[in-house]
């Protein structure tokens, strides 16, 4: 019988082996489908998304760092994203959030609407991203 809520540990919960970094769909594995809540552990040199620079048509995203910083890359440059900072975009604002620093990063990610996910538009790969910014070559990026 329900008792109206759910208390889980990500211990317990199973964390996505297909994403980058190591994250954990919080939403499908409690039943909750009004949004999208994932948490995110991102080691150095790792991103967020698969999709890299990215944005969706149809999906707002919240981003709130637990622990650590992370680079988030916008239309007009970047910025860092500290411990406690948050970040929102707006549906169709280009956006990546990736670890170029050598500690790890600890992310809370929500989207809503949740279907508004796909389709979701790559800008550009993280190799091209790093290059174009930083002078980087990507070589380490599988999808560049």
């Amino acid at each position: 019988m329900s008792r109206g809520y759910e208390h889980r540990s990500l211990r317990e919960l199973d964390a996505n082996p297909d994403k980058p970094g190591r994250r954990w769909e919080v939403s499908p594995q409690l039943g909750i489908e009004d949004y999208n809540f994932n948490v995110a552990v991102l080691e150095p040199g790792e991103r967020l998304s698969q999709n890299a620079y990215h944005y969706h048509d149809e999906q707002e995203e919240f981003y709130y760092v637990v622990d650590g910083r992370c680079r988030v890359e916008v239309e007009d440059g970047s910025f860092d994203a500290e411990t406690d900072d948050v970040v929102r975009f707006d549906e169709a604002v280009p956006h990546m959030l990736h670890n170029p620093y050598v500690d790890s990063c600890k992310i809370v990610a929500i989207g809503s609407p949740p279907e508004g996910r796909r389709p979701v538009h790559q800008v550009q790969s993280y190799g091209e991203l790093l290059a174009d910014r930083y002078g980087e070559d990507g070589a380490d990026d599988p999808s560049s």
